[in-house]
């Protein structure tokens, strides 16, 4: 790419539409030098990376994270039974460019969250939309959308982010009509859009938690199982580890 050409597409970038014309006036009658060019050319660099800082800011802002951890953060020698090459890989990836799903279950502070969080701020770190909620919240919204006649254009606000995560499916049970009203949120977003589920009950209790309803279970569970990355966790609790290693630091002294 000539030096002309580089410097009218970081223009072009940075919206500034009238230098972006006087640019190419001044490079048609050729009035401008290249060292004239090269040296826009460095200044809109810190330009464009101020931009893209500020972007990748917004979407880890509008992600509505209860905190922000990374990849990096996680203790994968504390849970052996993650494969930490392989959730690195994931996080790196484009996996929500194919609606594909991940799905952590395991017994209540392991890490689901922590791992969650991470690959969303990796995904909305790209600038990708990105939204977490809590399932609690998530069907307290639906149910309140559905009473008020606008359960359509609520639906329609959780199927633009690119990548969902619903956090603690199964802390709280739902009625049948809120387990129909998450159906038509999955199905929405089925093979289009993908979706972090974190779960501290196996698959088969389900049932119990979407209002004891076996084929809306069923519907619900194709389709989040149907291309997803599916990751049993089965250590112990993530939260406690500095407490234990506590623990086993001070019977040693003793």
């Amino acid at each position: 790419m000539t030096m002309i050409n580089e410097v009218l597409d970081k223009l072009a970038y940075l919206k500034l539409k009238s230098a972006y014309a006087y640019l190419k006036e001044l490079h048609i009658n050729d009035n401008i030098t290249p060292s004239e060019l090269k040296g826009l050319n460095k200044v809109l660099n810190k330009e464009v990376e101020a931009k893209e800082e500020n972007n990748k800011l917004y979407n880890v802002k509008v992600a509505a994270f209860p905190f922000v951890k990374t990849i990096n953060e996680y203790d994968f020698s504390f849970q052996p039974s993650i494969n930490e090459e392989k959730m690195r890989n994931l996080a790196d990836s484009n996996f929500y460019e194919d609606g594909t799903n991940i799905i952590f279950i395991g017994n209540p502070g392991v890490g689901k969250t922590h791992l969650a969080i991470s690959i969303g701020y990796a995904v909305a770190i790209k600038r990708n939309s990105v939204y977490f909620i809590k399932f609690s919240k998530l069907i307290n919204n639906l149910r309140k959308a559905y009473n008020e006649g606008t359960l359509e254009k609520k639906l329609k606000l959780y199927y633009k982010y690119k990548l969902l995560i619903i956090d603690e499916v199964g802390f709280n049970e739902i009625s049948s009509l809120e387990s129909k009203l998450f159906f038509q949120l999955v199905d929405l977003r089925y093979e289009k859009r993908s979706t972090i589920i974190t779960s501290n009950i196996t698959f088969e209790k389900w049932p119990q938690i979407l209002g004891n309803d076996e084929m809306i279970t069923k519907a619900i569970l194709d389709r989040l199982l149907h291309f997803s990355y599916l990751f049993n966790i089965t250590g112990p609790s993530y939260r406690i580890k500095d407490k234990l290693k506590y623990n086993i630091k001070k019977t040693e002294e003793v």
